[in-house]
């Protein structure tokens, strides 16, 4: 098996984990990727299982070649809350002969890819497929969500949200989150999100900050297509993907997001499930104490 070992590079624990594992996995064939920025290597080596040892932000890091290449993840937590890496390592070494042999449970993580288009300046409503045209301006994938902040000099934007043909609403806030089932955990539920289990493939959106009472946020199906047309942005609006990269929106622009071809397969521990999670990390549902 084509194994990729891909330690965090800050993190001293997980570059000492990755020589143990090395030595653990000498009948396969191996590379360490200790590199700020591992995906180009990742995508020439094309492994069939990617062992990530770090946190979440790690997963994230490597989430779209990962993906694209249809190997599975297995994340070993040396952060903090780990959702995404949730294997210790000694939990790995004792589930590393189920890993090995391709049995260990695993979810296809929804992956989002949105696109950013010039508007052109044409009146009137669009279907999507005029849109989505073949040729767009950037575009990039994330596991967690697709985030529209409205940056400096950090005055509310408007937004104009359209899912699929319908044009459901214009309104003011700080931006606007697009978050998976994955990301449900992260900036989404800190702005108020829903929790979707890990296997729920749908869509959240999740205004930050509106200028509203009543703009809850929404759960749509992974098979819409969310479409983004500026009212007014700021110089400094930007759209991030996982908060890992970004680039600017203008308001002369609009961005579609739709799901990915090319879903995560993540391997889930065994003696940790995605409730074990909520309520061990997050203290879901926990009841007050004295």
């Amino acid at each position: 098996m084509r194994i990729a070992i891909v330690p965090n590079i800050n993190k001293p624990k997980a570059m000492t984990a990755s020589d143990e594992l090395v030595e653990l996995l000498g009948g396969h064939t191996i590379v360490v990727l200790a590199e700020t920025d591992p995906r180009q290597a990742l995508i020439r080596f094309a492994p069939e299982l990617v062992v990530v040892l770090g946190g979440d932000g790690s997963v994230l890091r490597i989430a779209n070649a990962a993906a694209e290449l249809e190997a599975a993840v297995v994340g070993i937590n040396f952060g903090k809350l780990g959702y995404l890496t949730a294997f210790s390592l000694e939990q790995f070494k004792e589930h590393l002969p189920v890993i090995l042999d391709g049995r260990c449970a695993s979810t296809q993580r929804l992956m989002l890819l949105a696109a950013l288009y010039h508007n052109h300046g044409i009146p009137g409503r669009r279907s999507v497929a005029e849109l989505t045209a073949p040729f767009p301006i950037y575009f990039g994938t994330a596991l967690n969500d697709v985030v529209i902040n409205a940056g400096a000099p950090f005055r509310m934007i408007e937004l104009q949200l359209q899912i699929d043909q319908y044009d459901t609403t214009t309104f003011r806030s700080d931006g606007l989150i697009v978050s998976t089932s994955s990301g449900s955990t992260a900036y989404s539920l800190s702005a108020g999100g829903p929790l979707l289990a890990p296997d729920v493939h749908a869509m959240v959106l999740t205004p930050l900050c509106p200028h509203s009472l009543s703009f809850r946020p929404v759960v749509v199906s992974d098979s819409s297509a969310i479409i983004i047309h500026p009212g007014h942005l700021n110089p400094g609006t930007r759209i991030s993907f996982d908060g890992q990269f970004g680039f600017g929106f203008h308001e002369d622009q609009y961005l579609v997001i739709r799901r990915s071809p090319h879903p995560l397969r993540l391997l889930e521990n065994p003696h940790l499930s995605h409730w074990d999670v909520l309520a061990q990390k997050l203290l879901w549902a926990r009841s007050p104490k004295q």
